[in-house]
Protein backbone atom coordinates (compact mmCIF):
# COMPACT_ATOMS: atom_id res chain seq x y z
CA UNK A 1 0.00 0.00 0.00
CA UNK A 2 1.47 3.05 -0.85
CA UNK A 3 1.93 6.13 1.64
CA UNK A 4 -1.19 8.27 0.21
CA UNK A 5 -3.39 5.54 0.84
CA UNK A 6 -2.45 4.58 4.19
CA UNK A 7 -2.50 7.57 5.49
CA UNK A 8 -6.21 8.40 3.81
CA UNK A 9 -7.23 4.76 5.74
CA UNK A 10 -5.87 6.28 9.23
CA UNK A 11 -7.56 9.68 8.25
CA UNK A 12 -10.48 7.54 8.10
CA UNK A 13 -10.58 5.55 11.11
CA UNK A 14 -8.41 7.54 13.50
CA UNK A 15 -8.65 10.82 15.47
CA UNK A 16 -6.33 13.60 17.01
CA UNK A 17 -4.17 12.42 20.22
CA UNK A 18 -4.00 16.01 21.56
CA UNK A 19 -7.85 16.86 21.04
CA UNK A 20 -9.93 13.94 19.51
CA UNK A 21 -10.39 15.63 15.80
CA UNK A 22 -10.82 14.10 12.55
CA UNK A 23 -7.97 14.36 10.68
CA UNK A 24 -6.88 15.14 7.10
CA UNK A 25 -4.29 14.35 4.61
CA UNK A 26 -2.43 17.61 3.47
CA UNK A 27 0.75 18.17 1.75
CA UNK A 28 3.42 19.27 3.81
CA UNK A 29 6.55 21.76 2.40
CA UNK A 30 8.98 20.70 4.97
CA UNK A 31 11.27 23.86 4.11
CA UNK A 32 11.62 26.19 1.69
CA UNK A 33 14.36 24.46 -0.20
CA UNK A 34 12.04 21.60 -1.21
CA UNK A 35 10.86 18.47 0.14
CA UNK A 36 6.94 17.70 0.84
CA UNK A 37 5.21 15.08 1.27
CA UNK A 38 1.68 13.86 2.47
CA UNK A 39 0.78 13.87 5.89
CA UNK A 40 -2.02 13.65 8.46
CA UNK A 41 -3.22 16.91 9.74
CA UNK A 42 -5.63 18.29 12.42
CA UNK A 43 -7.21 21.44 11.62
CA UNK A 44 -8.15 22.65 15.09
CA UNK A 45 -4.39 21.80 17.10
CA UNK A 46 -2.53 23.11 12.99
CA UNK A 47 -0.31 19.83 14.14
CA UNK A 48 1.09 17.39 11.98
CA UNK A 49 -0.39 14.26 13.67
CA UNK A 50 -0.63 10.53 13.01
CA UNK A 51 -3.66 9.96 15.33
CA UNK A 52 -4.63 7.24 17.51
CA UNK A 53 -7.91 5.23 17.87
CA UNK A 54 -10.97 7.28 18.77
CA UNK A 55 -11.87 4.40 21.40
CA UNK A 56 -8.34 5.28 23.07
CA UNK A 57 -8.77 8.75 22.86
CA UNK A 58 -11.83 8.79 24.59
CA UNK A 59 -10.10 6.33 27.28
CA UNK A 60 -7.34 8.58 27.72
CA UNK A 61 -9.47 11.39 28.67
CA UNK A 62 -11.24 9.29 31.17
CA UNK A 63 -8.28 8.45 32.87
CA UNK A 64 -6.59 12.01 33.21
CA UNK A 65 -10.02 13.22 34.28
CA UNK A 66 -10.51 10.05 37.14
CA UNK A 67 -7.20 9.83 38.23
CA UNK A 68 -5.88 13.65 37.80
CA UNK A 69 -2.50 11.62 35.77
CA UNK A 70 -0.05 14.25 34.70
CA UNK A 71 2.90 12.63 32.95
CA UNK A 72 4.45 16.46 33.24
CA UNK A 73 4.27 18.17 36.70
CA UNK A 74 7.35 20.70 35.61
CA UNK A 75 4.83 22.42 33.17
CA UNK A 76 2.32 24.81 34.09
CA UNK A 77 -1.44 22.75 34.69
CA UNK A 78 -3.66 24.23 31.43
CA UNK A 79 -5.12 23.17 28.66
CA UNK A 80 -1.78 22.03 26.33
CA UNK A 81 -0.92 20.17 29.18
CA UNK A 82 -3.79 18.36 29.39
CA UNK A 83 -3.44 17.75 25.69
CA UNK A 84 -0.11 16.42 26.47
CA UNK A 85 -0.69 14.27 28.92
CA UNK A 86 -4.31 12.68 26.94
CA UNK A 87 -2.15 12.18 24.12
CA UNK A 88 0.76 10.42 26.30
CA UNK A 89 -1.89 8.17 27.79
CA UNK A 90 -2.96 7.53 24.15
CA UNK A 91 0.57 6.62 23.06
CA UNK A 92 1.01 4.04 26.49
CA UNK A 93 -3.07 2.47 25.63
CA UNK A 94 -1.95 1.91 21.90
CA UNK A 95 1.07 0.20 22.95
CA UNK A 96 -0.42 -2.08 25.43
CA UNK A 97 -3.33 -2.51 22.68
CA UNK A 98 -0.60 -3.53 20.05
CA UNK A 99 1.20 -5.72 22.38
CA UNK A 100 -1.48 -7.83 23.21
CA UNK A 101 -2.71 -8.04 19.80
CA UNK A 102 -6.17 -6.53 20.04
CA UNK A 103 -5.02 -3.37 17.33
CA UNK A 104 -3.22 -3.18 14.09
CA UNK A 105 -2.58 -0.93 11.34
CA UNK A 106 -6.21 -1.46 10.68
CA UNK A 107 -7.79 -0.69 13.88
CA UNK A 108 -9.18 -2.75 16.84
CA UNK A 109 -9.78 -6.47 15.92
CA UNK A 110 -10.17 -9.57 18.68
CA UNK A 111 -7.94 -12.88 17.53
CA UNK A 112 -9.94 -15.79 16.75
CA UNK A 113 -10.17 -18.36 19.52
CA UNK A 114 -8.08 -20.59 17.22
CA UNK A 115 -4.84 -18.45 16.74
CA UNK A 116 -2.04 -19.19 19.10
CA UNK A 117 -0.84 -16.25 21.15
CA UNK A 118 3.26 -15.72 21.13
CA UNK A 119 3.86 -15.19 24.85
Amino acid sequence: MDRYAMLKQRSETCCCRYCGQPLEVRMVIYNKYGGAGAELFCNNCMKIEFGTAPQIYQTAKDFIDAVEFNYFPELEENDVTYQFNVAKVCDMLSWCCKDWGILNENGFHLPNDTEETTR
